[in-house]
């Protein structure tokens, strides 16, 4: 029984994430709210939990829109830290300030761009970084320890 539950659910899952990408493809959909509530005029009940695991799941992030709102786009990770130059464009038009204690490092971006410079970050390969986590203005990077956050921020300065 519990296997059966298992799968319905994992194809639940899909099927929501699905409807997701759909939404977000064919919708300028801006919060979080706004998902919720096209995905349960969909037929989807879900709560804020499991809508803010699925942003975070699907690597969606906030792209502003020429007339200065924000919508959510499936982020596309890149190869390399100059791979097509995103990464140094997210990091050159959203972030205000790094630094670091001990090896964390936080990265300080203007309202609503902390998920964008997070997700193109974890899309490229930093040595010695274990982890990240995005609120709404803050980055927070964990590197393995003070001599990578040291490093990685003269990285992320010097950008």
């Amino acid at each position: 029984m519990e296997a059966r539950e298992n799968t319905r659910d994992g194809k639940a899952k899909r099927t929501r994430r699905d409807m997701i990408q759909k939404l977000i493809a064919s919708e300028h959909i801006s919060t979080q709210m706004e998902l919720s509530r096209r995905l349960e005029e969909e037929g989807f009940q879900v709560t804020q939990a499991t809508v803010s695991r699925d942003i975070r799941e699907l690597r969606l992030v906030k792209i502003a829109d020429g007339n200065g709102s924000y919508h959510y786009e499936v982020s596309k990770p890149a190869d390399t830290l100059h791979a097509s130059g995103k990464f140094t464009s997210m990091f050159q038009s959203a972030v205000t300030k790094v630094d670091s204690a001990q090896n964390l490092v936080v990265i300080h971006t203007y309202t609503g761009m902390a998920q964008a410079v997070c997700a193109t970050m974890d899309g490229v390969e930093w040595s010695g970084v274990l982890g990240t986590l995005a609120g709404d203005d803050t980055v927070l990077v964990v590197t393995r320890d003070e001599e990578t956050a040291r490093k990685l921020v003269e990285t992320l300065r010097e950008i």
